[in-house]
C-alpha cells in the first residue's frame, strides 16, 4: 500500500518510481519476430497488443513508425505501462480485462513479476512441476475484476479498430475467450501472432491449440507455419 502511494504521489508531480538494477522475467515463451512477422507489422495500419503486461515491445513498434493500442488488465502495473509508453506519441493504453462476457471476473496474479496472470489458475500440471518445472510459477493473489468483451470496449472508448489490423494476444490461456468477445472487430484484422499451447498449462477452459487453430481458420485465417513447441507464439494470417 505504502509503495503505491508514494508511486501516486510521484506521478502527480510528474516523477515515476523506478527500482535500480530491476531484472525483468524472461516470458520463456515470446520468441524474437520471423521475418513474416516483420512483414505483417511493416504493412499493417497500426498494432493492437492484447496482454500488454509493461510493453517492452513499445521502442520496436515505435522504429516501425506504428500506431499502438495496448491493452492490460492487470492494474497493478498498467501505470507502469503508461509511464514506459508516454513518450511514444503514436502509441496509446486501456487498462481492461478482455474476454467472451461483460461481467465480473476472478483474475489470478502470478509472481515473475505477474507475467504468468490469467482468468485461469494454473493447471495441476503446472503446480505439480509436470511443466514449467524448472520455472517455479505460482498465483500469488487473486483480484475481482470487471470483464468485457472487445467489441463493446471499443465501442464505449470511440475506437476505429480497422487503424489496428495487425493484432498480438498475449492473453494467458484466454485467447479463444477474447477472440469470441472480438467478432465483430475480427473482420479488420488482416494479421495475428497468437501465444498458443498443447498442454495443459493453464485449467479446464484454457484455450488449446487444435481449437484455436479451428476457430480462426473458421473466420478465414491461416496458420502460416505449425508450432515449433509445446507453449509459442504463431502467425496467422487473413486468407481473403
Amino acid at each position: 500500500m505504502f509503495k503505491q502511494f508514494v508511486k501516486k504521489l510521484l506521478q502527480f508531480f510528474g516523477y515515476s518510481l523506478i527500482k535500480i538494477n530491476r531484472k525483468l522475467p524472461n516470458s520463456f515463451v515470446n520468441e524474437p519476430p520471423s521475418f513474416e512477422e516483420i512483414r505483417c507489422i511493416v504493412k499493417s495500419s497500426g498494432i493492437l497488443h492484447l496482454g500488454a503486461h509493461r510493453g517492452k515491445e513499445a521502442e520496436i513498434y515505435q522504429w516501425f513508425n506504428k500506431k499502438v493500442l495496448w491493452i492490460e488488465a492487470n492494474p497493478n502495473i498498467f501505470s507502469d505501462l503508461n509511464n514506459h509508453i508516454k513518450y511514444y506519441f503514436k502509441q496509446v493504453a486501456i487498462n481492461a480485462l478482455l474476454g467472451d462476457e461483460n461481467k465480473k471476473k476472478i483474475f489470478f496474479v502470478s509472481n515473475r513479476d505477474a507475467s504468468c496472470s490469467s482468468i485461469f489458475d494454473l493447471s495441476n500440471d503446472v503446480k505439480n512441476k509436470k511443466l514449467w518445472k524448472n520455472e517455479n510459477i505460482m498465483m500469488e493473489k487473486k483480484i475481482n475484476l470487471t470483464m468485457k468483451k472487445l467489441d463493446t470496449l471499443l465501442l464505449d472508448k470511440k475506437i476505429e479498430i480497422k487503424n489496428y489490423n495487425h493484432w498480438i494476444l498475449d492473453l494467458q490461456g484466454s485467447e479463444i475467450q477474447v477472440l469470441k468477445g472480438s467478432i465483430d472487430s475480427l473482420k479488420y484484422c488482416k494479421s495475428m501472432v497468437v501465444e498458443i499451447s498443447k498442454k495443459n498449462f493453464y485449467e479446464n477452459g484454457s484455450t488449446q491449440w487444435v481449437d484455436l487453430k479451428k476457430f480462426l481458420e473458421e473466420h478465414d485465417f491461416k496458420v502460416n507455419k505449425e508450432p515449433s513447441s509445446d507453449h509459442c507464439d504463431v502467425l496467422f494470417e487473413k486468407i481473403n
